[in-house]
């Protein structure tokens, strides 16, 4: 996955200015890290009634409730990312079918 630099203060919602991105789930200790789909994660937000949109990628590290797999440990962080197979012009095309 390659991170995209938007920083811990951007709402999740930000994932739309960046299309086909994934949330990256990673600990920081030990680099261990998981993607997820960002309409999944708001759908479940919303469900819970604890967020939506324009929750800030620092408060879902809060809500996260499991120790590393890898290191055992609760040092999260949540981040965009685009996979690697993510090409320019895939990112075009996805881009192309949200505006249109």
């Amino acid at each position: 996955m390659r991170p995209i630099p938007t920083g811990a203060t951007a709402p999740i919602g930000a994932y739309l200015k960046y299309p086909g991105s994934r949330l990256l789930l990673s600990c920081s200790a030990c680099s261990w890290s998981k993607a997820y789909r960002p309409e999944a994660v708001i759908a479940r937000l919303r469900q819970l009634r604890g967020g939506g949109h324009d929750t800030p990628l620092a408060d879902l590290t809060r809500r996260v409730g499991w120790n590393c797999p890898r290191c055992s440990r609760m040092r999260w962080r949540f981040e965009l990312a685009w996979p690697d197979d993510l090409d320019p012009r895939e990112v075009r095309r996805l881009a192309n079918q949200i505006r249109n």
